[in-house]
């Protein structure tokens, strides 16, 4: 692991402020950063992930944050639901049920309310086609992936 690499756990639901622990370990909030939230907006309230966005949309001009989100259940086309089901029936049963989904437009408005400049959204099935379209080896990823949230300040 890299010296200047640093983990810093965060219960994003307590209401402690993640951005001043950050600052704590180095991080120079009037720097543009990338932010990534990745595999953890479904475990979260709205609520949550609200304030999480006005935080990361109040960092330095340039700033990327890059957030994955599910679709609401009924969304998903019927042949990825089963895959679904078991991941969600997985989480559940250790203890960490899912919580919150999004269709792309209410993530966006999420974004611009707390104030992004631009938000778009990314569909895993586009992300898919763009970097396994042409790998010799079949390899794809789950079609009942995240979808992606891509914003910036």
């Amino acid at each position: 692991m890299p010296t200047w690499l640093r983990l810093v756990p965060v219960d994003f639901e307590a209401g402690g402020d993640w951005l001043e622990r950050l600052s704590a370990e180095g991080f120079d909030a009037k720097l543009p950063a990338i932010v990534a939230s990745t595999g953890v907006s479904m475990y979260l309230t709205r609520e949550a992930i609200a304030g999480m966005l006005r935080q990361v949309a109040s960092l330095a001009e340039g700033t990327t944050f890059l957030m994955t989100f599910l679709l609401p259940p009924e969304q998903m086309s019927t042949e990825l639901r089963p895959g679904f089901e078991v991941s969600q029936r997985g989480a559940k049963a250790s203890g960490t049920p899912f919580i919150s989904f999004f269709l792309p437009e209410e993530v966006l408005g999420m974004a611009r309310d707390a104030g992004f400049k631009d938000a778009r959204h990314v569909t895993a099935a586009a992300l898919a086609h763009r970097y396994f379209a042409n790998r010799s080896d079949s390899f794809r990823p789950a079609p009942n992936s995240e979808e992606w949230l891509v914003a910036t300040t």
